[in-house]
């Protein structure tokens, strides 16, 4: 690691209105992630933590306060430039895997790189990726609803890395997985960490928390320990 944040919250509050009445999601929040590093979220159901990491990956903007990526203020930035730092510095893994269904396998993965480049890819990366998540030739021409949901979430992972994205965010990455397949996913996430990737992950499961170097506890949208 090094000693300069990749990820800097600095008294980042989001407040969503209602018709009747508004809700407080984060309540001035600050914290340093540094560059490499695994944290864990922690915290009840409406604690905040999955807004906390919307607001990590750019997919909202705090309502006040600061959030800097890679050294960038996410409220100075239009909609195209929070798009293509999403696509470039951004790796998303999800509990519901969000695949497409009517793709396959190296399709699903490509999906990310053809946005980027415009065109489709002619290097195989994809497939090197299923193969280095454990997924042979024989089923990367499968569609999702065809593998298992262990497979499914290798898929999801190689999809997060097809674009050698500096940030991995994990939201509940074993959230629907067995025992065995949740430790293996979570081996793999490690071995990312331990890459040079910075990790970022929400999940309820003090288990799966003990993989991270840190842990953040949540309540009330504020940070409680």
């Amino acid at each position: 690691m090094t000693d300069k944040p990749v990820i800097k919250l600095e008294n980042v509050t989001k407040v969503y209105s209602l018709p009747t009445d508004d809700v407080i999601a984060l309540d001035n929040i600050n914290l340093d992630i540094m560059k490499g590093e695994f944290v864990a979220i922690m915290g009840t159901s409406g604690s905040g933590k999955s807004t906390l990491l919307n607001q990590i990956g750019c997919l909202d903007v705090p309502t006040s306060g600061n959030l800097y990526i890679d050294g960038r203020n996410v409220r100075d930035l239009n909609d195209n430039e929070l798009t293509d730092l999403r696509r470039d510095k951004i790796g998303y893994i999800f509990q519901n895997f969000n695949l497409i269904p009517l793709l396959d396998l190296s399709e699903n993965v490509e999906y990310p790189m053809l946005l980027k480049n415009k065109k489709r890819d002619e290097t195989g990366y994809p497939k090197k990726l299923l193969e280095m998540v454990g997924l042979d030739e024989t089923r990367i021409r499968h569609r999702p609803n065809e593998i298992s949901g262990g497979q499914r979430q290798r898929v999801a992972i190689a999809r997060a890395l097809v674009n050698d994205p500096t940030i991995l965010l994990c939201d509940e990455p074993t959230g629907n997985l067995d025992s065995k397949t949740s430790a293996q996913i979570m081996d793999m996430i490690s071995g990312l960490n331990r890459e040079g990737r910075t990790v970022v992950m929400v999940t309820h499961e003090p288990f799966i928390a003990k993989y991270a170097e840190r842990t953040i506890v949540m309540e009330d949208g504020r940070i409680v320990s």
